[in-house]
């Protein structure tokens, strides 16, 4: 079931029946009433997933009671992309899974086996992105600097703290953003990794990728009974999704990293899907948002049917739920946590 994205702004959603409803005003006009409404979007309930809002758009009461009764969830943003809330069906009774969570979260030694297995596959995915580049530019990355990626991953499966793990990745990660920024293609530049406000068109799309799926994975960590604030690499601090964080780790450069590149790299943006506001920064437009959306999707199918999943072409919300049932046998049964990693070539 696909996941709606709706960022026309000055819209209404509604229900009417067993059907969800977009609507927006109509402009008066000659020999047209004044209050139409113009459907922009009308399907069934039962074929949508997730609903994510972004900036001006109502919801009524009925509708959102008719989201929650066919278990949808619903995250709003900002127009700029930032998280505000999710609204989410009654979380799972799986309160033994949670017990195991807060148990596990004051195991030392397990959070550092963890960590070390997503950090690594981070570093892992990074280094197959710069390898998979530089097959078709090696004039851009030298050998030796893709192979520093790979080093980087060994040595965070080999860290002795969360401390020295912490080190490790972020040495990693300002590798991997160097080299970044030489897989962008002209007139497209990339300097450094910028956040809270991303200042260039590529850290927005960095930034506005990584919400979008942290927001879904939070959703499906809350749904199947984990509490997404909870997390063993990323601290817990108040109105931080740590486990989400943690988890979304595995998927920056495989989904988002990857999916800005082609998006750039292939001229589908232009200087006007970018917007500056006055309070400074760098945000994806309207139009800027519907070709991300597009490509997402695209993308998705892409790499869910490339996967070895069983449902195709169901996106990368499949691999979000596998990876969080993964984690939940990790915690109930005892079973070694297995990161997701890039397939190499």
């Amino acid at each position: 079931m696909p996941t709606l994205y709706l960022i026309e702004q000055n819209t209404h959603l509604s229900k009417s029946g067993e059907r969800l409803l977009l609507c927006k005003k109509s402009v008066q006009g000659k020999g047209r009433p004044a209050h139409t409404d113009e459907i922009l979007l009308d399907l069934p309930f039962a074929d949508v997933s997730h609903v994510m809002l972004f900036g001006n758009i109502q919801v009524t009461t009925q509708a959102l009671q008719e989201m929650l009764k066919h278990e949808i969830e619903l995250a709003l943003f900002n127009f700029s992309g930032r998280l505000l809330g999710q609204l989410t069906p009654p979380c799972s009774k799986n309160i033994d899974l949670r017990i195991a969570q807060f148990e596990r979260f004051q195991d030392e030694a397990f959070k550092l086996d963890f960590s070390r297995k997503i950090v690594a596959a981070k570093l892992q995915n990074a280094a197959h992105m710069v390898r998979q580049h530089r097959k078709n530019h090696p004039e851009l990355i030298a050998v030796q600097e893709a192979n520093e990626l790979l080093d980087y991953g060994e040595r965070a499966q080999s860290a002795k703290t969360l401390e020295t793990l912490r080190g490790i990745e972020g040495a990693g990660s300002a590798c991997y953003f160097k080299l970044f920024g030489r897989m962008l293609s002209p007139p497209w530049q990339f300097a450094k990794r910028s956040r809270r406000p991303p200042q260039d068109p590529a850290n927005a799309v960095l930034s506005f990728g990584y919400v979008v799926i942290g927001a879904q994975i939070q959703a499906i960590l809350d749904g199947i009974g984990l509490d997404p604030f909870l997390g063993f690499y990323h601290t817990p601090s108040y109105g931080r999704p740590s486990l989400a964080l943690d988890v979304l780790e595995e998927f920056r450069q495989p989904l988002i990293d990857r999916l800005a590149l082609n998006l750039f790299n292939r001229s589908q943006f232009s200087e006007n899907d970018f917007m500056k506001p006055p309070k400074g920064g760098m945000y994806l437009a309207t139009e800027g948002k519907r070709t991300f959306f597009k490509q997402y999707e695209k993308t998705a199918g892409q790499f869910a049917s490339a996967t070895d999943t069983s449902s195709k072409h169901s996106g990368f919300r499949v691999l979000f739920q596998r990876q969080a049932r993964i984690l939940q046998k990790t915690l109930l049964e005892g079973k070694p946590y297995q990161p997701f990693v890039m397939k190499t070539s």
